[in-house]
């Protein structure tokens, strides 16, 4: 593994971990089994919605204008965010519909809106990529 793919690789790691502490910080009842549930189904979500290298790198250069480790971090800590939300209201026996899948990723963005000052559309383009996984999403769900 290349010194660059070792750093990606912990960097998904790191956002996947972000994502999944986002849901258990979100969970609507407190309880271990409650917390263990939402990251499992977190994982789980995250597992079913990778996308290839090669695509994750177009994306991130499509969105923050060019591909680094930090625009990386930033894009998996947003998509993971996203997840981690999706698996608590799942969790939390909310049906997750497109819309309702949508609108989990539009807030994610709104909160993260500092991580696009830099690009004119890297939010609306992050947010058309992550609904775009919809379909990935709903099969995770199922």
């Amino acid at each position: 593994m290349s010194k660059n793919g070792g750093k990606m690789l912990f960097a998904g790691v790191v956002g996947a971990l972000a994502g999944v502490l986002g849901g258990l910080l979100l969970a609507p009842q407190s309880g271990r089994e409650t917390r263990r549930k939402i990251a499992k189904l977190a994982a789980e979500i995250s597992n079913k919605i990778k996308t290839e290298t090669t695509e994750t790198k177009e994306r991130v250069k499509d969105i923050y204008g060019k591909f680094s480790n930090e625009a990386f971090e930033k894009y998996n800590n947003v998509k993971n965010s996203v997840v981690g939300k999706v698996a608590s209201l799942k969790t939390a026996g909310e049906e997750i519909d497109r819309d309702k899948y949508a609108k989990v990723v539009d807030g994610v963005i709104a909160e993260f809106k500092t991580d696009f000052e830099g690009t004119k559309t890297g939010a609306e383009k992050i947010g058309d990529y992550l609904k775009k996984d919809w379909e990935k999403v709903k099969k995770a769900l199922a």
